[in-house]
């Protein structure tokens, strides 16, 4: 009963997984008297205070997984490992009760009939879903503990009498139950695949999948209803909030408020939010207009650092977004080029939007909207201010303008304001080392007054940098440099990214996943 990658999501398996082990633990606990009722020649054996305690461990163990899930204390997938560890258990205490009995009546020779072991490696494998190999390995596990008993059983008791054939028959037919629950297992993820196809999300269909990440998945949907397709992020609570299931709760009702705000947001070069919500199994999700374009991390990944009037045309749209976000009191925090796409809207071409406001914080209520986790920092090390990197409060919009400073230094020069692979020593360079000027890390020709203007980002004190996304905007309006026209967009994007451009169609996968950097 391992972490499931297919539906019914993890949270409804590690429910199933809560309600089996009360079943379970219910069943056997009445086990003893069954046994007396239906099979008095297996009544010699019940009463041994081993089976007696391992009953009594059983139910305990069954009651503690079922309580951990309910009062929220383990994230679904913790309580999915501890319902394979339950189904072990389980059965082993069942084999402990039928071989001690079969090794304590009749001289050890078997009866007729066969063990529950197996019946209860079918329930579980079907009740519960998870991915085959593992209801496969768990149930083999299972298994085995028959035979396991019952050398146990014969050495405490040291009656073993029964032929070989009619030894093997009890524990044969408990691996060939591991086999059909393996089977059931394969033919349910198999259906469950096929329906998530056309799983529905409040009025959107999704239609096919775009990527994944560490926070979850997006999807192209369809409205039902109009004509109208849309990328689906399907965010996964526990991925974000940490290793507490009562903290995904807790940000499942500050994502609501969020969402509410970040609907708010009208700039048109903020992704639209179109609708959020909960879906049944308990993932969170966010509608968003379908973009057609490439992040400005692929642009320079692929294409180079980039003209100066092109970067300053670049930038303003993203002070554009910014400024409106920040004038409602929400930082953004992890804005880096994988954010902001590139995008042909219409006829108009580099028209920027900027994505993934979901990870945002508010000013105005830190403490009730603030969608992070305590002892972590949100964002990505090599774009986050030093006041972020430092946990300082309060942070102010002017940490999106020192991540607008990496972003435009990235653009001029194709090279990362400092070049670290380890992400501490990243941060502790953000903190501490002076970046070098952008005109001595490229050839191209970069005016002064803008690259005056990206050091002015990338100071380490709030203070030094511009007070507003505006102040900045009009800044990178004064400088000295061509203005970058609609007509060179155009031509542009004919060379480079044509419709048939794989990478325009590679790039609609939607915001990338933030991430959360433990320890700073």
């Amino acid at each position: 009963m391992g972490e499931s990658t297919s539906e019914p999501s993890r949270e409804n398996a590690a429910r199933r997984v809560a309600w089996t082990a009360v079943v379970g633990a219910v069943v056997f606990a009445g086990y003893h008297g069954l046994q007396h009722a239906a099979g008095p020649v297996l009544a010699g054996g019940l009463d041994d205070p081993v089976n007696r305690l391992v009953t009594l461990a059983t139910v305990l163990l069954a009651a503690g997984l079922f309580a951990l899930h309910q009062y929220r204390v383990l994230p679904p997938a913790t309580v999915l490992t501890l319902g394979m560890v339950f189904e072990v258990v389980m059965a082993a205490g069942i084999s402990m009760v039928e071989t001690s009995a079969f090794t304590a009546a009749a001289g050890g020779v078997l009866p007729r009939g066969v063990s529950a072991v197996g019946p209860w490696i079918v329930f579980v494998g079907v009740f519960v879903p998870t991915r085959p190999a593992v209801t496969l390995g768990t149930g083999l596990l299972a298994a085995t503990t028959w035979p396991v008993a019952w050398a146990i059983n014969g050495a405490r008791f040291g009656e073993i009498g029964s032929p070989a054939g009619s030894l093997l028959t009890w524990p044969l037919l408990n691996y060939l139950l591991a086999f059909l629950a393996f089977g059931a297992s394969r033919w349910s993820g198999s259906a469950a695949r096929g329906s998530r196809q056309v799983e529905e999300l409040g009025s959107y269909r999704l239609v096919s999948p775009l990527g994944s990440g560490g926070m979850g998945e997006v999807w192209t949907a369809t409205h039902q209803l109009l004509a109208r397709s849309a990328a689906i992020k399907l965010v996964r609570p526990e991925a974000i909030a940490g290793s507490s299931a009562r903290q995904a709760d807790a940000f499942v009702k500050r994502f609501r408020r969020e969402a509410n705000a970040i609907a708010g947001l009208q700039s048109p070069h903020t992704v639209y939010l179109y609708d959020f919500g909960v879906s049944q199994d308990g993932r969170l999700y966010y509608v968003m207009e379908l973009l057609d374009g490439i992040s400005l991390q692929t642009l320079v990944s692929r294409f180079g650092p980039q003209p100066a009037p092109r970067v300053v045309a670049m930038l303003r749209q993203v002070c554009q977004s910014l400024d409106e976000a920040h004038g409602q009191g929400l930082i953004h925090r992890d804005l880096k080029p994988s954010n902001v796409m590139l995008c042909r809207v219409a006829r108009t071409y580099d028209f920027i939007k900027v994505l993934d406001f979901g990870l945002t914080k508010s000013v105005a209520q830190p403490d009730e909207t603030q969608l992070t986790v305590a002892g972590t920092t949100t964002g990505t090390p090599g774009y986050m201010a030093p006041e972020v990197v430092m946990g300082d409060a309060p942070v102010d919009g002017r940490a999106d303008l020192y991540a607008v400073g990496c972003v435009a230094y990235l653009l001029l020069t194709g090279t990362p304001v400092f070049d670290e692979v380890n992400p501490t020593n990243l941060m502790l360079k953000h903190l501490q080392t002076t970046p070098d000027p952008p005109s001595t890390r490229t050839e191209l020709t970069i005016p002064a007054d803008l690259e005056r203007i990206v050091l002015q980002c990338l100071a380490k004190q709030p203070t030094g940098r511009p007070s507003s996304a505006r102040q900045l905007s009009d800044q990178l309006a004064a400088c000295a440099v061509p203005v970058w026209t609609a007509d060179a967009a155009a031509d542009w994007w004919e060379e480079h990214l044509p419709p048939t451009s794989s990478l325009r169609a590679s790039a609609r996968s939607g915001p990338a996943p933030s991430t959360a950097v433990r320890g700073a």
